[in-house]
Parts: C-alpha cells; sequence; structure tokens
C-alpha cells in the first residue's frame, strides 16, 4: 500500500489503516511506514465488529480486507480476505476508478 500510495491518492482515495493492535504498537506501524498514511488502533475491536471482519479463528485479530467509503458515506466496494496476504494496490485502484 506505501509504494503505490500516490496512485491510489491520484485514483481518489485516502489510506487510513483501522488495525485490532494496541494504540502503541499502530503508533510503531505509522513510524514504520514512515507515516505515510494514518495508522488507527482499534484495540477495543469496535470498527472491526460494526464492519464485520473480526476474525473468526482468533478474536484478536482483524481479516485483512479494504473498504471504499465514497463520499456520501456508503461502502462503494469491499475485499475481505480469508488469510493473511496483502491486497493487492491494483485492486484497490481499479475499484476506486470503477465507482461511479
Amino acid at each position: 500500500m506505501r509504494d503505490n500510495y500516490n496512485e491510489i491518492s491520484n485514483a481518489g482515495g485516502s489510506l487510513i489503516v483501522i488495525s485490532a493492535d494496541s494504540i502503541s504498537a499502530a503508533k510503531d506501524a505509522a513510524e514504520e511506514i514512515s507515516n505515510a498514511f494514518t495508522v488507527l488502533s482499534d484495540s477495543s475491536k469496535t470498527a472491526i465488529t460494526a464492519y464485520n471482519v473480526v476474525n473468526k479463528n482468533n478474536a484478536n485479530y482483524a481479516q485483512p480486507s479494504f473498504f471504499i467509503i465514497k463520499t456520501d458515506g456508503t461502502i462503494g466496494y469491499k475485499s475481505i480476505d480469508a488469510d493473511y496476504g496483502r491486497s493487492d494496490s491494483s485492486d484497490i485502484i481499479s475499484a476506486l476508478n470503477g465507482l461511479d
């Protein structure tokens, strides 16, 4: 995501990562990516539960997923992965370009 953030931005997107990790771990992750985009902690699992992406095998984790939230607040696209491979940035860019 970090390597293709400019392409995502040019396609009209903003990237915000929501992690099930602690605030400290989220801060470390943001520093690791040179604060290229926002990393938020959801250690209480509020957003992760609301978006139904709590890992079914281990409730301490979220399923790898991404959502495109349109300017009207609705979900324009979502992808929830079954494993912990990372989503391909090209999928995000294609989804952004396909929104009306």
